[in-house]
């Protein structure tokens, strides 16, 4: 029997095609629901450098300030001659636009790369970035940010452990002290078992309830205007006192600042400003000769001290102090004998006492004073009589015989 050969028909082409098509179509939204398929999205390759990778892998999330911006590519260890920190390098791709704005925009040279737990308990890490400021450039392909390592479990757990172990070797001196507290020992030890110590304790606490209680009642007496301190708190008229006090002194202020009256002068005026500054430049003249003067008088008392001059010669030379006792002596012996004298003249002796006791050369000087009294009045009539006419005094009478 001969072979039947089945014939492809164009509609059966046609729905080949068709069903390809909604395979492709299928694939590629089940690919894109999980909202990392970006077959047709523009992406730009970052790199970061890190000490360890500590749980980083390919295709972990890569984050700017937490959101998600792109997928770790590839983790790789660096050569050995790398410098410390940098021994694995993780390259990754992120979005080349973000709310429709350059990603470079946000992401600089001065931005960071960090590693971050994907959560608490997993050590699975992703990359954080931290966006820059307008202080850094954007970054280009295939830049390398700058990084830095979060705190990791196993860093977490080691540091928890050095703590317990700290907490131990405190632990033991605590339990000496408390051992110790217990047993009465030490100023602890007597605070905590000693009885007379709460009962000091008890009645401090009673006396300050008592105080409280006093305060209180204090309070009430004042709130109620009762005695100096309620009328101070509860007058009003206090209030209004130093109410119009304080318009007074801001009346005197406005005034000072004014200019008026003998303060305000004093303040505001620049006349009194430079009087006072000429008086205290004229006291300093007088101060700088008061210093001339010091000076000198220092040195007329070194002088003085050193016996030159005539008043140092006065102070230190003995010669002169024995000439002054002498004419001293001298006219104390003068002085005596003047007195006697003037006895013997008060007694009447010698010419001297006539001359002070005797009335009768009084009586004759006396006379003579009034007769030399009459004859200056003769004369001074003379002469008057001489001025008004003088002819009377100079006739010659010529007389022949």
């Amino acid at each position: 029997m001969a072979s039947r050969q089945q014939k492809v028909t164009l509609s059966d082409l046609r729905v080949g095609i068709f069903m390809f098509a909604a395979l492709l179509v299928t694939g590629f939204l089940i690919l894109n629901s999980s909202g990392d398929f970006h077959p047709f999205e523009k992406t730009m390759h970052l790199k970061a450098r890190f000490s360890s990778a500590d749980g980083l892998h390919s295709g972990a999330d890569v984050q700017l300030a937490g959101v998600s911006i792109g997928k770790v590519d590839e983790v790789k260890f660096l050569p050995a001659d790398s410098p410390e920190g940098e021994r694995i390098e993780a390259t990754f791709n992120v979005v080349q636009t973000l709310d429709k704005k350059p990603i470079n925009e946000l992401i600089r040279t001065d931005s960071t790369a960090q590693l971050v737990a994907t959560s608490l308990l997993a050590n699975d890490k992703m990359i954080n970035i931290v966006p820059g400021t307008t202080k850094g450039q954007p970054v280009s392909d295939n830049s390398i940010l700058a990084s830095s390592s979060a705190i990791s479990l196993n860093q977490l757990t080691a540091t928890g452990n050095d703590l317990l172990t700290q907490i131990n070797k405190i632990a033991v001196p605590a339990n000496e002290i408390l051992n110790k507290a217990n047993q009465g020992d030490g100023t602890l030890g007597r605070i905590i078992n000693d009885e007379s110590l709460y009962k000091n304790l008890d009645a401090t606490v009673n006396e300050t309830k008592s105080t409280m209680t006093r305060l209180q009642t204090t309070i009430d007496k004042i709130n109620k205007g009762q005695g100096s301190a309620g009328k101070l708190v509860n007058d009003p008229e206090l209030y209004n006192s130093l109410n119009k006090a304080v318009a007074h002194l801001e009346s005197i202020s406005a005034d000072l600042k004014a200019g008026r009256g003998s303060a305000g002068k004093f303040i505001s005026d620049d006349a009194m400003y430079n009087e006072t500054r000429e008086a205290v430049a004229e006291l300093r003249k007088a101060v700088a000769k008061m210093s001339d003067i010091a000076d000198d008088v220092k040195s007329v008392t070194v002088d003085l001290k050193d016996g030159k001059g005539s008043a140092g010669k006065l102070l230190k030379d003995d010669k002169l102090y024995n000439d002054a006792t002498a004419a001293i002596e001298r006219f104390s012996s003068t002085t005596t004998r003047v007195e006697a004298i003037l006895a013997d003249a008060q007694a009447g002796k010698g010419t001297l006492g006539k001359f002070v006791t005797d009335e009768t050369l009084y009586n004759s000087l006396n006379q003579t004073a009034s007769n030399v009294n009459q004859f200056t009045s003769e004369g001074t009539k003379l002469l008057y009589d001489f001025r008004q006419n003088p002819k009377k005094f100079l006739r010659i009478k010529l007389a022949i015989f």
